[in-house]
């Protein structure tokens, strides 16, 4: 007579959560802190200090959520198969954060952000230029960039980038005579040709 073997108990709720692969949410709060830290850091000066210290809490978040059901899955013994079919979710995450970091670290949201609207600013900026020195110029968007402060300078022109920085303020200058003459309260840091990056201290 064959001996008849029960089934395992079903596992609690709680420890299946725990070894079970990383799902669409937390995928989607890491993609979504990297795509506001690639945005932030496309813009001068790092962007909004508000915006990316939003995204650094969810990332540190999901990391220690991602971490610790690892950990979990990692010392069960009925948890490492299970890292082990579903190896492709358990990557995901990982993945995107050495994505986003290789990314800033070589300063790539930056470059193309300003390579695509170069072209645009520079129409932009020998509009400006042209202007009377005490004209009005209202706050719009170049390129991939919204600009406020725009006036000429010195035979060129500047404007700041909208939501950038925390205390200082920061935006480019074209200037094609040459570096902008310093002020108190501003520096100027040459990018290219005749692009330099403006800081508006506070």
């Amino acid at each position: 007579m064959s001996e008849i073997t029960s089934a395992p108990p079903p596992l609690p709720v709680l420890t299946r959560v725990l070894i079970g692969p990383p799902g669409w949410v937390l995928h989607s709060l890491v993609a979504l802190a990297g795509l506001i830290i690639l945005s932030n850091y496309s813009l001068p000066g790092g962007g909004d200090f508000i915006r990316l210290l939003l995204a650094l809490s969810i990332a540190l978040g999901t990391t220690i959520v991602w971490t610790a059901r690892f950990g979990v899955g990692l010392l069960r013994s009925d948890g490492r198969p299970r890292l082990r079919e579903r190896w492709l979710r358990w990557v995901t995450a990982p993945i995107m954060g050495v994505a986003v970091i290789g990314l800033t670290y070589f300063d790539v949201p930056s470059t193309a952000r300003f390579a695509l609207s170069e072209s645009s600013l520079e129409d932009f900026a020998r509009t400006v230029a042209a202007q009377p020195e005490d004209a009005e110029i209202g706050d719009t968007w170049v390129g991939l960039y919204p600009l406020t402060e725009i006036e000429p300078n010195e035979g060129g022109a500047r404007f700041l980038v909208s939501g950038t920085g925390f205390l200082d303020h920061y935006g480019f200058a074209w200037s094609p005579k040459g570096p902008p003459p310093e002020e108190s309260h501003t520096r100027y840091t040459h990018m290219d040709g005749p692009w330099y990056l403006w800081v508006s201290r506070f």
